[in-house]
């Protein structure tokens, strides 16, 4: 076992980005048993067999670069565990020919693309001359298979690598170079830090990149960008951007065999609109160049195109990056989506699959938020709002809307009149009931009937995501239903249980019918309750998320703080109305945010004559409203359609949300609103604080 007393392998680049993502404890853990000073023999073993391998240099004004030397397989050895030779000559016009010096810095890249397989070192030259180098090992490591397109070596020319081919030098992109660069589905980058000699982790990094092809964006002639997806964490390359913004980078055209070696300046942009709305983008890289070497039909490889990587299907592209930061600066517009696709889920729930009637990318959002949506009415648009039950993705919505019955106009709507091919209004979706991402401890989703749509989107987004990073969350769902016939997603949450270790389910049915089967439909008889957590939470600390009717969630609440759970791990969104949950009190209505304060309000509806007092377990004006026997108009109740809206004649109010709806400067939305406690010249008398003109 490595001791921890040993160097660390990270330097201080590296240690401040896995700081920044989290993940510098297990890095250090993890890095102290796989990086060594020296070839495991796998290792050895892997780069005898490669006809081509990546060098990073420096040349002498302290610029990378990336490079490639090709021979038959064989031409790499190792004579010992700490030494890589390399017999072959350089291709004519590689900036490696002017930076091999002995002593100088060097980092290599084994990569063999047709397994996805890769290795990593760096250490110093000790020898060259015209028929190859070698290369002292500081440290040596493997590599994930992710982002690596598959292609095989089809033929290796004889021509000698040092025979001489058309080389462009330019310090500005022109047609040509744009052309290889856009067409991209791979690049390497050369990086380095320049500290202490005597520091393990000093030294250069050469790494590869892959994407979809367009994946590098030439911003004009001098700039590219590309997003850097989830890798390893060893963070060599931004870590070595972080401390030394020098830069080479390398593009193959496999087809032709041409090189692009470019060297320059690189910026790491974590915070940005095109970071949040490229699918898969961690942080978005900035290449400014310096200088450019093109070489045409330099590589002496033939190769044979197999297959682009599997992962590449869960990022996306610049062209969607765009149309996602297009829809969402149009949030809070109603745009026209298509429904494409009717799912049905239970007896009583199905999904609607939404898609933009423009065919463009839908605005970002987070799993378990809602959709605003408008139904045509008989007089008016009806606006109501659906949790969006999948995981964030830019290409559609998926609404799971339970068939209400009785008076529901728009679930009864939904599920008599819409099929693939209705078209509907609906904004970007919102909402604050979101996975805590800042938090790795064990998720509990917890729901009953239709309340499993927001858990839904949650679970797929943690698969996603796990898939992604290589990092599953632990999750458990535990569902209520009353049977097989009422449950929606059954099937895909005992699938996604069966295939994820890191995912734990527990069903409980209160009224199974006849053909329900225990242990394959449901888990348990019963409601879902705080003893069923006991039973099938491991001891620890969990974020725990709730949705279902008010009773529900509020039984829940009261038995997790009555275990000991601290409020701020329970998050809720319930049915409905907007509901807090307090200690032993039964369901209140939420306290909204602004400036709300204990004491009593006294409200005036002026119209009707009525003056009764608010306070916080009241609620909302609008439902103060009708606890007095007014019936206002409304009907979203979230501050989007502006129904609501009412005149007010004296004093303010709070919102609980910034609302979006329409409304007259001289108008309040009453559905998300309560009345503000005022003092002085904002009173309106002695009677009463506020004055509605209802």
């Amino acid at each position: 076992m490595t001791s921890i007393k040993t160097p660390s392998p990270f330097h201080p680049g590296e240690h401040e980005i896995q700081e920044r993502t989290g993940v510098r404890e297990k890095m250090e853990l993890f890095g102290r048993r796989v990086i060594r000073d020296h070839m495991p023999d796998q290792h050895r073993q892997f780069y005898a067999q490669l006809p081509y391998i990546l060098i990073g240099s420096i040349d002498t004004h302290a610029r990378p670069w990336a490079s490639i030397v090709t021979g038959e397989p064989g031409f790499i050895s190792t004579p010992d565990s700490k030494t890589l030779s390399v017999a072959s000559q350089l291709l004519h016009g590689d900036p490696l020919n002017e930076t091999i010096v002995p002593g100088g810095d060097v980092g290599v890249l084994g990569i063999e693309f047709q397994s996805r397989r890769r290795n990593r070192m760096n250490g110093k030259f000790t020898a060259s001359d015209k028929g190859g180098f070698e290369i002292q090992v500081g440290q040596s490591f493997g590599n994930c298979p992710q982002y690596i397109q598959s292609r095989l070596v089809s033929q290796i020319t004889s021509r000698g690598g040092s025979t001489e081919r058309s080389v462009h030098h330019a310090t500005v992109l022109g047609p040509l170079e744009r052309n290889l660069i856009e067409a991209a589905d791979t690049l390497f980058i050369a990086t380095h830090f320049p500290g202490a000699s005597d520091n393990v982790a000093h030294g250069v990094d050469v790494s590869h990149r892959g994407g979809k092809p367009g994946f590098v964006r030439v911003d004009d002639d001098r700039s590219i960008s590309w997003p850097d997806f989830a890798g390893n964490y060893h963070f060599n390359s931004i870590g070595n951007l972080t401390l030394n913004p020098r830069a080479g980078h390398l593009f193959i055209d496999f087809e032709t065999g041409d090189l692009l070696y470019m060297t320059g300046e690189a910026e790491v942009i974590w915070d940005d609109e095109e970071v949040k709305a490229f699918v898969g983008a961690e942080r978005i890289i900035r290449f400014h160049l310096d200088e450019l070497i093109r070489v045409e039909a330099s590589l002496p490889i033939h190769w044979r195109f197999e297959e682009y990587s599997p992962i590449l299907e869960r990022t996306g592209s610049w062209k969607q990056a765009s149309e996602t930061i297009s829809a969402d600066k149009q949030r809070n517009t109603y745009q026209a989506y298509d429904v494409f696709k009717v799912e049905k889920e239970s007896n009583v729930i199905s999904s609607f699959y939404l898609r933009p009637a423009d065919g463009k990318g839908t605005a970002s959002f987070e799993a378990g938020q809602f959709l605003p949506i408008q139904l045509p009415g008989q007089s008016e648009p009806v606006s109501r709002t659906y949790t969006v039950s999948d995981a964030p993705n830019s290409e559609y919505y998926r609404l799971s809307v339970k068939r209400e019955g009785g008076d529901a106009v728009a679930s009864n709507f939904f599920h008599d009149h819409v099929k693939p091919g209705y078209r509907l209004q609906a904004m970007a979706p919102r909402g604050k009931f979101t996975l805590d991402q800042s938090s790795n401890r064990p998720v509990v989703l917890i729901s009953g009937g239709v309340g499993i749509t927001p858990m839904i989107a949650m679970l797929n987004f943690m698969i996603k995501e796990g898939i992604r990073t290589r990092q599953f969350r632990e999750t458990y769902f535990i569902h209520g239903a009353q049977n097989a016939g009422t449950q929606a997603f059954g099937k895909h949450v005992r699938a996604v249980a069966a295939e994820y270790e890191s995912v734990t389910v527990h069903i409980r049915y209160s009224k199974p019918s006849e053909t329900d089967r225990p242990g394959i439909d449901y888990d348990s008889l019963g409601h879902v309750d705080v003893g069923l957590l006991m039973q099938v939470l491991p001891f620890g600390d969990h974020d725990f998320y709730l949705c279902g009717s008010a009773p529900f969630m509020q039984a829940m609440f009261d038995g997790l703080t009555g275990l000991g759970v601290r409020d701020e791990r329970i998050h809720y969104e319930s049915f409905g109305p907007a509901t807090v949950l307090k200690h032993d009190s039964g369901p209140k209505r939420k306290t909204p945010r602004g400036q709300i304060v204990g004491e009593p309000v006294k409200v005036c509806f002026i119209k009707s004559g009525i003056e009764t007092e608010w306070s916080p377990d009241k609620g909302t004006l609008l439902e103060m409203a009708e606890a007095s026997g007014l019936s206002p108009g409304y009907s979203c109740r979230t501050g989007i359609c502006g129904t609501c809206a009412t005149q007010i004649k004296c004093g303010s109010v709070d919102y609980m949300d910034e609302p979006i709806g329409p409304r007259e400067e001289n108008e309040v939305l009453i559905c998300c609103s309560t009345p503000r406690s005022e003092s002085g010249d904002q009173t309106c008398g002695e009677d009463c604080g506020v004055i509605l003109d209802l």
